[in-house]
C-alpha cells in the first residue's frame, strides 16, 4: 500500500530506502528529509507490504503546473528489485495524486526503466559521471466513465 511518509522519515528503514536515491552523503540525505519535511509542493510517498517498507517515491509539483508531478526519488529495497515494485508504486502514484503527466531525469540505467514501462524517453545530451542524461515523460490517459 502506497502512503504519504513525509512525516514519517525518523523511521530508519524509511531513511535507508530513501539513501539508495539520494547523493551517498548523510548530510544531502538530511537536506532532502528536511526539503520533504518542510516544502509543501513535495511529496514522499513509500510502499509496505506485511509491515516492511519496500520502496520510496518522492515527487515535486511543477510551480506553474500542479497536474504535472516530477519524481525526483525513486527506490527500492536492493533485496527486492526485479519484482515489479518499481512499476507497481508509480502506477500507485498515478491513482493516488492523480497527475496528467509524470516526468523524470535519469541515468542510462534509469532511463531503460521508465522506457520499459512506457514512458516517453529523449536524450538531453548533458553528461554526468559519464553518462548521458535522460528527461523520461509520461502522458497519463484520462480513464473513460
Amino acid at each position: 500500500m502506497l502512503e504519504r511518509i513525509d512525516q514519517k522519515l525518523e523511521q530508519s528503514q524509511l531513511q535507508e530506502l530513501l539513501s539508495y536515491a539520494v547523493f551517498p552523503d548523510p548530510q544531502v540525505l538530511e537536506a532532502v528529509i528536511q526539503q520533504y519535511h518542510t516544502q509543501d509542493h513535495m511529496h514522499l510517498y513509500g510502499y509496505q507490504e506485511d509491515g516492511v517498507w519496500i520502496g520510496v517515491i518522492g515527487c515535486v509539483e511543477e510551480a506553474d503546473t500542479p497536474d504535472v508531478l516530477r519524481i525526483r526519488h525513486l527506490a527500492i529495497a536492493p533485496n527486492e528489485r526485479g519484482k515489479g515494485y518499481g512499476r507497481g508504486i508509480l502506477l500507485e502514484l498515478i491513482e493516488t495524486a492523480q497527475p496528467s503527466v509524470l516526468l523524470a531525469e535519469a541515468d542510462d540505467e534509469g532511463a531503460e526503466f521508465y522506457r520499459n514501462i512506457g514512458f516517453t524517453v529523449i536524450g538531453n545530451g548533458e553528461l554526468n559521471a559519464a553518462s548521458e542524461r535522460y528527461l523520461c515523460r509520461y502522458e497519463v490517459e484520462e480513464e473513460e466513465e
